[in-house]
């Protein structure tokens, strides 16, 4: 085993301060004002090796650089080193080598106990396992690291698996290493093997790595919780602004089978006047998997069809999978070039014993990627299809034992969704105008950057797996990536459902952890609640294994319930909208857990309610035959019922009546809240605002414009109102902020709620 041990000697290189330890080097590196980045190097020390003076690590998702301006305050007293930057500091002690991480103010944020490197042979590398250990304090919760759906929000007292899953019991698995606390700080474990994470136990938190040559992890710390955000930001990249109509209702099931079938649904969509934006081209559209094209037999005419989908407002996302058979048009060539995910022979890895659906391509290769995009552009894109969807990302056959162009399958296994998605982004930016918007199944570090939403994968239709949603996307939005969505219903067919072709061959099986049975004469219920959850995610999208999965397919009362949903998020759109301009800006997400914004113990476990941006408060129902709940509503403000506009008293638990077509909602005491005319879909904006003003105290929002479609606003071609209530003067004003001056002028409706 190497561990530090004790340190040696200090030194500074420029603003980097070095560490001769025992055994090995420390160094850290200042990259902002709350950032600082820890590396521990075993195998570096004076007598045979140069001490690091630059950044040698791959930091995959990690693009900043060293924030080289930066002066860090240093001084020494006894055994104690103290460095740090103005918003963050470490004290290292001599003795054993720890270190103590500190806030502006000086208090502690947790302290790293011990780094320990055991030398092992992976894959016919030699290699460490790593193992971290850092303090924890009794009161601190947990949260972020991607996805984990066993329905807990705070992470802290068990052992989280930090590797992607597909066939995870209960769902998928996502792994996203960055950890938030509600101590106001966050870690960046940089490492994209396989790791263990296990926060809050015997009071240390432990992160271990099956592969690595060095420690490597950063700290950013906030006085407010978005500050740790912007931090993430700055070392993983800005998320772009989605279309607009990315942010509409996305309609989707397994699977519209046929041109004629989806145009016929998009037409009765159009004809009900019901709002919806895209809509879905799912598997098998393909004559065989891995030709990466359309079947004309049932898709004869892509381009017409789409010119017909765009007459009525709407666009389309198509599935593009990641898997080639070896009967399909793009075999032999991906074979030629040696671009598929290979085993320690160097020969082709063909699925698995269990799972003969073709071999997958490695686009952890950029030659690899820039083809991969290539032809789904021309397949796809050059037929009017706009927005990509890359189911199987993870990848679902594990890369662990393999090899691909990046490196072994242990030492990356998590980067694949990263390079995955980066190669369509960067394709796309290239070769289109329009936003990219792509529906990813999996993430890592930085993925957020490449204009990608996500999903839980293939979940079933059960009130326990809905319920467990929502502590799966507010762990997941806290994790760096803003965008996240349910297959609403439920992926998994209904045990009585009888479709009409056999899916389950073709999957890989997840296990259902859900309690009682749901069929197709219960089933509406289920679907109301969720499609109400799903009204308020960060995308909007219903998806399931059902012959008819549309607003109108569960019968009129439930039609009627749906539609109204439905219509109240396109009612939102302005300020849903201006929302994602916010995250463009701070890289926080506006699906907020209740600690984001409330300090109270209360807030800090409260599981199934969350903040909608900073004016809504959302408590699902997700109690089967349920028509009331109880709803935590955060002290310190008041709040109002939205549906009955009832002013309530914060820092209380009330029981709400919660009837089938009421979702409970509630709007913070001091919000301005835009709300848009109902249209068709998101193609035009909306210009009739009605300015809600939740009065007791002063309120703003920043409402924020543009064409919704392209990349003008990356040059100025937007518009930023500043609305601004004025709550002794009893008064609102409106005031163009930033932007291009007069820019999508709107008209104006006050409403003020008492």
């Amino acid at each position: 085993m190497i561990r530090p041990e004790k340190i040696l000697s200090c030194s500074m290189c420029g603003n980097i301060l070095s560490a001769v330890c025992g055994q090995g080097v420390m160094q850290i590196i200042p990259y902002g004002e709350n950032l600082l980045h820890f590396v521990y190097y075993p195998d570096c020390n004076t007598a045979s090796s140069k001490l690091p003076e630059a950044e040698t690590l791959p930091m995959w998702g990690i693009d900043a650089e060293p924030d080289l301006e930066i002066l860090p305050a240093l001084k020494e007293k006894g055994n104690l080193i103290y460095f740090g930057v103005p918003q963050l500091g470490a004290v290292l002690n001599r003795e054993d080598a720890g270190v103590k991480f500190t806030n502006a103010e000086g208090c502690e944020l947790l302290s790293l106990i011990d780094c320990i490197m055991e030398p092992v042979v992976v894959l016919g590398e030699k290699t460490y396992h790593i193992r971290v250990i850092f303090s924890a304090s009794e009161d601190e919760r947990y949260y972020g690291l991607g996805q984990h759906q066993d329905g807990k929000l705070d992470l802290g007292g068990r052992e989280q698996i930090l590797w992607h899953d597909y066939s995870h019991k209960g769902g998928e698995i996502v792994a996203v290493p960055f950890l938030v606390t509600n101590k106001k700080y966050g870690i960046i474990f940089d490492n994209p093997s396989r790791m263990k994470v296990t926060p809050g136990v015997d009071g240390s938190t432990v992160w271990q790595a099956e592969v690595g040559e060095a420690v490597s992890f950063f700290i950013i710390s906030g006085k407010e919780t978005d500050e740790l955000y912007q931090g993430y930001r700055r070392l993983c990249g800005g998320t772009p602004l989605p279309p607009r109509r990315g942010l509409g209702f996305i309609q989707c099931k397994q699977r519209y089978a046929s041109q004629e079938e989806l145009l016929e649904v998009a037409e009765k969509y159009w004809e009900k006047g019901y709002p919806c934006d895209i809509f879905v081209v799912d598997w098998f559209h393909w004559k065989v998997l891995g030709d990466l094209s359309l079947d004309t037999k049932y898709w004869p005419d892509s381009m017409e069809m789409n010119r017909r989908l765009e007459e009525m407002g709407y666009e389309t996302m198509i599935s593009c999978w990641p898997r080639f058979m070896k009967e399909s048009d793009n075999y032999e060539f991906l074979e030629k070039n040696g671009w598929f995910m290979k085993d320690s022979l160097g020969n082709t890895l063909y699925g698995t014993p269990e799972d003969q659906r073709g071999a997958l391509i490695d686009t952890t290769n950029p030659d690899c990627g820039r083809w991969y995009f290539d032809t789904i552009k021309k397949n796809y894109g050059d037929l009017g299809y706009k927005y990509y969807w890359t189911d199987e990302d993870e990848p679902d056959i594990s890369p662990h034992e393999a090899f691909l162009f990046a490196g072994t399958g242990a030492r990356i296994h998590n980067i694949y969704p990263l390079t995955h998605t980066k190669c369509i982004y960067e394709g796309h930016r290239e070769g289109f105008q329009h936003r990219c918007l792509t529906l990813s199944r999996a993430a890592y570090l930085g993925a957020q950057k490449y204009g990608t939403t996500f999903w839980s994968s293939d979940i079933f239709p059960e009130w326990d797996v809905l319920k467990r949603q929502i502590t799966t996307a507010l762990n997941f939005c806290a994790s760096g990536m803003p965008y996240w969505s349910s297959d609403i219903g439920g992926w998994q067919a209904l045990p009585d459902e009888n479709t009409e072709e056999d899916y389950s061959t073709l999957l890989v099986s997840t296990s259902s952890s859900g309690t009682g049975t749901v069929t197709k004469k219960n089933y509406t219920e289920l679907y109301i609640r969720w499609f109400q959850f799903g009204a308020f995610c960060p995308t909007f999208r219903t998806h399931g294994t059902r012959k008819n999965n549309e607003v109108w397919s569960y019968g009129e009362e439930a039609e009627r319930i749906l539609v109204k949903y439905l219509r109240l998020r396109y009612r939102l759109m302005p300020y849903i909208y201006s929302l994602a301009y916010q995250v463009t800006q701070t890289g926080a997400p506006f699906m907020r857990a209740l600690w984001m914004d409330f300090s109270d113990e209360k807030s800090t476990v409260t599981e199934d309610e969350f903040m909608f941006g900073p004016s809504l408060l959302v408590a699902p129902v997700v109690e089967q035959g349920a028509v009331s709940r109880k709803v935590y509503l955060p002290g310190g403000t008041k709040w109002f019922n939205f549906w009955t506009n009832e002013k309530l008293d914060g820092g209380q638990t009330i029981t709400v009546d919660a009837p089938i077509d009421v979702l409970p909602l509630f709007v913070k005491e001091g919000s301005v809240l835009p709300l848009g005319e109902v249209r068709q879909n998101s193609k035009e904006e909306q210009k009739e605002i009605e300015i809600r003003v939740y009065s007791g105290s002063q309120a703003s929002f920043c409402l924020y414009s543009d064409d919704g479609k392209s990349y003008a606003y990356e040059k100025g071609e937007y518009s930023l109102v500043q609305i601004r209530w004025d709550e002794a003067q009893k008064e609102l004003f409106i005031e163009e902020a930033k932007g291009k001056r007069g820019l999508w002028e709107k008209n104006y409706k006050l409403k003020i709620i008492n």
